[in-house]
């Protein structure tokens, strides 16, 4: 990449970003369908009385199938989080490049999402933009949906698996 025209170069990496950005909303989404369904049917199965052993086997094996998703939910959010991560890094590398002349985008994107420095613009309306509340709490452990998300659903189904234990053993 070092002896290639940095505008090619550039362009490559933005689709590489754009498609990056895509696919890890569209898993996002579709691990949240995944596990809302999963706890949904988890929840009608326990409202289910009396709970029988079948039943209550089946909500143990739909538990253990939801930790393992919420497991790989966690992993695949975040190798495409890390992905991403290291898109916008080259991109901001071709952009403190000497030869870029194009609007820097990225390192402007850079400083104002992960260093939170206001935006300053003479020519736009507003002159200046600030750092909005959710901009600051986004690089929080606790903000990241693939730590937070994780998180929560992994909580219920083990929730949900200790009191269907606690049914099968008492």
């Amino acid at each position: 990449m070092d002896h290639a025209d940095p505008h090619t170069t550039y362009r490559y990496l933005i689709d590489l970003w754009t498609s990056g950005v895509r696919d890890y909303h569209s898993l996002l989404s579709d691990y949240l369908t995944a596990n809302s369904i999963f706890v949904a049917a988890i929840g009608l199965l326990l409202a289910r009385q009396p709970l029988t052993l079948i039943f209550n086997l089946l909500v143990i094996i739909l538990c253990l199938f939801g930790v393992l998703m919420t497991l790989q939910m966690a992993i695949v959010l975040g190798r495409f989080s890390a992905q991403t991560t290291l898109w916008e890094w080259h991109l901001r590398g071709i952009e403190n490049s000497g030869e870029w002349t194009q609007p820097r985008l990225f390192v402007d994107l850079h400083r104002y999402r992960d260093r939170q420095e206001s935006l300053t613009d003479k020519d736009s309306d507003p002159p200046v933009v600030h750092p909005t509340w959710a901009i600051r709490q986004h690089r929080q452990w606790w903000a990241r949906r693939e730590v937070s998300f994780p998180l929560f659903f992994g909580t219920l189904y083990i929730l949900f698996l200790a009191w269907s234990l606690s049914q099968l053993v008492g």
